[in-house]
């Protein structure tokens, strides 16, 4: 409470020192909720795709005569490489219209699976709201919630998918990944839109067109090694999702560098400001630490009053720059989730709690050198000031 009291008496310089600490814990709540969240992200897709690789089919090999051949014999190949427990084929093709294909975030994605797949899937895909499209269903779809956002549509609904007319059964449960923006049909109307995805001018598809193919591998198995065997295959290609995942944590790494590196020095300017702040309120109560030593205050009473002093006003600025901070990733994430775009920040008490004595040690430790000025102050020399 003296602590407060003191700092009263000169509202208008406290005022400015809080809001320079203030500022530097805003920008560092908010550089810190949008690392959490994409952090959230990259673990999210990495265990999402651990044990899984993705092999695609080559576009040419897809509008290629012989392109049925060629497929069958890169599905025996790939069932028979050492480590793989199951293949099954899938579609993706492009969602290109409304404003999911506009939206910020990963692209807008219409999956078809066979029986095979979902029933691999099951544990990666959840339904929050409605149901899963029963076996032999067809017209119906499943959407992720970042698509039904950007497309206002929800259960019972019907979607427009390149001008044939899907009633949405189900939303999927949030998971940060390619699936919160992406739509799942059956696999025949996934083919369907697959045959009406190829231009014109191209040559036709081959009957039961498929674009991938789901690989699960067995318990142990080398992923890396997997991947580039299966790119050697004729007509598939492949990437290591650990690959992926490093390369990602890499940049990320490199990305939290630059934006706590950018917060840290908003900071250490806010820091300044209690050094300024705390040096000017030594010189002017000397006089006022003369008396208290020549009663009989000690040296460290006198060090923790001003470095009290210089902790309540990081706690104050903290205090003010989370509740900033916060409400401003708020009133973002609420506009990004309204139009289905994806949500950059995590809130977490880690963040806020963090950022909070963050700024209290660092107001402390910037004040502990006036502190120590006014400690070591002799008596006589501060009565004769």
């Amino acid at each position: 409470m003296n602590a407060l009291r003191d700092l009263a008496s000169r509202p208008a310089r406290t005022f400015f020192t809080v809001a320079g600490i203030a500022i530097g814990i805003l920008a560092l709540t908010v550089v810190g909720s949008l690392a959490e969240r994409l952090h959230t992200i990259v673990t999210r897709s990495t265990s999402l795709n651990t044990g899984i690789v993705f092999a695609t089919i080559q576009r040419s090999t897809m509008l290629s005569p012989n392109a049925r051949q060629t497929i069958t014999r890169a599905y025996t190949r790939l069932r028979a490489l050492d480590g793989v427990r199951a293949a099954a084929p899938e579609v993706i093709v492009p969602y290109e219209s409304g404003n999911a294909s506009g939206r910020f975030g990963p692209p807008s994605l219409v999956f078809g699976f066979p029986d095979q797949a979902r029933a691999l899937g099951r544990q990666m895909l959840v339904v929050a709201q409605g149901r899963n499209s029963a076996p032999g269903e067809r017209r119906v779809a499943v959407v992720g919630p970042d698509f039904a956002a950007a497309e206002h549509v929800g259960v019972g609904d019907v979607l427009a998918l390149q001008g044939n007319s899907f009633a949405v059964v189900g939303v999927m449960e949030k998971t940060f990944t390619i699936f919160d923006a992406a739509v799942i049909v059956p696999f025949p109307d996934a083919q369907d839109l697959l045959r009406q995805d190829v231009p014109s001018s191209s040559d036709a598809l081959p009957p039961d067109p498929i674009s991938a193919f789901l690989v699960v591998t067995k318990p142990n198995a080398d992923v890396g090694l997997l991947a580039r065997r299966i790119a050697l295959i004729d007509g598939l290609s492949a990437r290591d999702p650990r690959e992926v995942a490093n390369a990602v944590r890499s940049t990320l790494g490199i990305f939290d560098a630059i934006v706590f590196g950018a917060a840290l020095i908003a900071l250490l300017v806010g820091a300044f400001s209690v050094v300024n702040t705390m040096t000017i309120a030594v010189t002017e109560r000397t006089r006022e630490i003369g008396i208290r030593k020549a009663i009989g205050a000690t040296d460290g009473s006198i060090l923790l009053t001003f470095v009290g002093e210089a902790a309540t006003i990081g706690a104050l600025g903290g205090a003010v720059g989370i509740v900033l901070g916060l409400a401003v990733v708020a009133a973002i994430d609420a506009r990004s989730a309204a139009g289905g775009n994806l949500q950059l920040f995590a809130i977490s008490p880690t963040v806020a709690l963090g950022a909070f004595a963050f700024a209290v040690a660092l107001s402390a430790v910037a004040g502990f050198v006036p502190a120590l000025g006014a400690a070591r102050l002799p008596p006589t020399v501060a009565l004769r000031r």
